[in-house]
């Protein structure tokens, strides 16, 4: 597995979050540039360094994309659950007569 090394600033890793999803109250504050007290300082610099470690992720990317999909497919044929749970049926094709039709 190849490790990339990434080291945004806290600003640079919540704004490009919040591109992307709403965020944290505190994040939301913090962007907009409002004098935080220590203790929230610091659950900005954790929850930035989870932001960063989401958005070099592939797999997590795939995760996300995945259900915004499979939420408008949901949403579309008026259904619920997995992506391709129930829109799909296999069936055994046991002679030419049932592979033609």
């Amino acid at each position: 597995m190849i490790s990339i090394s990434i080291k945004w600033s806290d600003v640079i890793s919540n704004s490009r979050w919040h591109q992307l999803f709403k965020g944290t109250l505190i994040t939301q504050q913090y962007l907009r540039g409002e004098k935080l007290i220590k203790p929230l300082q610091q659950i900005v610099e954790e929850t930035a360094e989870v932001y960063r470690a989401r958005l070099i992720d592939i797999s997590w990317f795939m995760r996300i994309l995945n259900e915004s999909i499979a939420v408008q497919a949901n949403k579309e044929d008026k259904c619920t659950g997995r992506f391709w749970e129930g829109r799909f049926k296999s069936q055994a094709l046991l002679d030419e007569a049932a592979v033609i039709t």
